[in-house]
């Protein structure tokens, strides 16, 4: 019961936050300081991962933190000093308070993104000269930590300890540091082994339901398994077939949040013939099993229907 809490807690807490999208299908979020003082050396206001709707658009002349954003999944495009740039997975880019920016969803493959907001002369410093300085998003190498940064960031911002703001700095000062050792340079990041990855990555994004093993995915790029698994090594997160199994559970879990199926059926749905391999899967993608996270929802449901 004290993480359902929590998570109402959050839930409540952003009411007081409004600069968060409504345009969102599904957001996990953590609030540390939405008002740090004037002048303060450094601090983490807030972060989160975002689902975004098909008809996710955003438009500001301001903002009122510095902010990083992630790319994970889907693709959309960012307008920002009169240029227009593709946003696609493995893309990261940082705006100002002063930075006027759009950030806009393809419609068939809308973005999920991690973000975390900031304040302070710690974080901007490291900003200095940094690749992500020009405020155009830049592309990372496989050896980057940022997924599992932002996880961090994630779980550590939702507790509540008297140091969560101190371990949550640290954790951004990582993450920029990591991304400045990290990030591609143009050249590398448009070779035509990036623009082979890509295609296949995307195809796996849109086809995962018809996708079952590595060779199915090999075979669908036209290229051989070894091959695909260097282009994912070098320029992914994960191998081919664990980026193949977390699609699969994204829409399980999809199907299960909206109460579109039960568990067997959402199984079945992401072809998974045995409902228990598919419990364990999805339990090492998300940390809970199905049940739990279907409880977890009913509560929250539960929880916001008085004030519907």
């Amino acid at each position: 019961m004290d993480r359902i809490d929590r998570m109402m807690d959050i839930i409540d807490f952003m009411e007081t936050a409004p600069f968060i999208s409504k345009q969102v299908a599904t957001g996990e979020y953590y609030f540390l300081d939405l008002h740090p003082k004037q002048g303060t050396p450094g601090a983490v206001v807030c972060g989160g991962l975002e689902r975004c709707t098909p008809d996710y658009r955003i438009d500001r002349a301001r903002f009122r933190y510095h902010s990083v954003e992630y790319v994970v999944a889907g693709r959309g495009e960012l307008r920002v000093n009169g240029k227009r740039f593709p946003l696609r997975p493995g893309v990261l880019f940082y705006y100002s308070p002063a930075t006027p920016h759009e950030i806009a969803t393809e419609s068939a493959l809308p973005l999920v993104k991690y973000f975390v907001d900031f304040r302070g002369l710690r974080f901007t410093r490291l900003l200095r000269n940094h690749p992500l300085s020009a405020h155009e998003p830049r592309l990372l190498s496989s050896s980057a930590r940022t997924g599992d940064l932002f996880d961090q960031l994630q779980r550590n911002g939702r507790g509540a300890g008297l140091r969560t703001q101190a371990v949550c700095a640290c954790l951004l000062e990582l993450l920029l540091l990591d991304v400045a050792e990290h990030a591609l340079s143009p050249g590398d990041a448009e070779s035509p082994a990036q623009a082979t990855y890509q295609r296949c990555r995307a195809l796996v994004e849109t086809r995962f339901l018809d996708l079952h093993t590595l060779g199915d995915i090999a075979d669908a790029c036209h290229i051989n398994a070894p091959y695909l698994c260097r282009l994912f090594k070098r320029y992914g997160a994960e191998p081919p077939y664990q980026f193949l199994l977390r699609m699969k559970m994204r829409h399980a879990a999809d199907l299960l949040g909206g109460q579109q199926a039960l568990i067997k059926q959402a199984a079945k749905a992401t072809g998974f013939a045995d409902p228990y391999h598919f419990s364990r899967v999805f339990k090492k993608v998300y940390g809970v099993s199905p049940r739990d996270f279907l409880a977890c929802r009913s509560s929250r449901t539960s929880h916001a229907a008085p004030n519907a």
